[in-house]
């Protein structure tokens, strides 16, 4: 049985403060392939190509030149990934869920977005998340949530790893970037990058 290799990331912010510049949106977006070792290639080849160091970070926040940004997008428009991505209007959200804090609503809308999966997708697969303050803390919360919520995962692993140093979450941060940038600013560029690899995009309704 071949597997896939999950990975996910948020784009916006988990914050509800609009008054000091809270995004009004919060994305959340995972990215599956059966080569994870072939997708993080698509990344470290532009590296080299760019003459970057290899610890740099493709985050779409900082591909702040347009050429790059087109290049590092177009990469992915040819590598072998699939994604979902979950878009939460932090305006329209119930108030139990404004109590929660930041990582918490990091966490449930994760656990949400894995439930939307199809079952056939993550049976045996394994789940890299970005991580949010202490790894061991994020991960025994998101897996209170998804009993308290009766989600069976179906991944043999879950861990958290820091961004810079897993090519496979900067996939999920672009894709989730790209969405972002397509609902907040009205601007698809991004977006139709990488719209043919979305299976899913979900909207949030509580």
């Amino acid at each position: 049985m071949t597997t896939f290799t999950f990975a996910g990331d948020e784009a916006g912010d988990a914050s509800l403060n609009f008054k000091k510049g809270a995004s009004r949106y919060f994305v959340i977006a995972v990215v599956a392939t059966q080569d994870a070792d072939g997708l993080r290639a698509v990344l470290e080849t532009l590296r080299k190509q760019e003459n970057f160091s290899r610890s740099f970070e493709f985050h779409f926040n900082s591909l702040t030149s347009t050429k790059l940004r087109e290049k590092t997008l177009s990469a992915l428009q040819h590598a072998d990934f699939k994604a979902w991505a979950l878009v939460i209007d932090k305006t329209t959200m119930p108030l139990a869920l404004r109590a929660l804090t930041g990582m918490e609503l990091y966490l449930f809308m994760v656990a949400d977005l894995i439930s939307r999966i199809p079952v056939h997708f993550r049976e045996k697969g394994t789940l890299i998340l970005d991580e949010v303050g202490s790894a061991e803390v994020a991960l025994a919360k998101l897996k209170r949530m998804l009993k308290a919520h009766e989600i069976r995962h179906e991944f043999s692993r879950i861990f958290f790893r820091r961004s810079r140093s897993e090519d496979l979450i900067q996939v999920a941060d672009l894709v989730a970037g790209a969405i972002l940038r397509r609902d907040s600013k009205n601007d698809h560029e991004a977006f139709d990058y990488i719209k043919d690899k979305m299976l899913d995009i979900f909207e949030y309704n509580g």
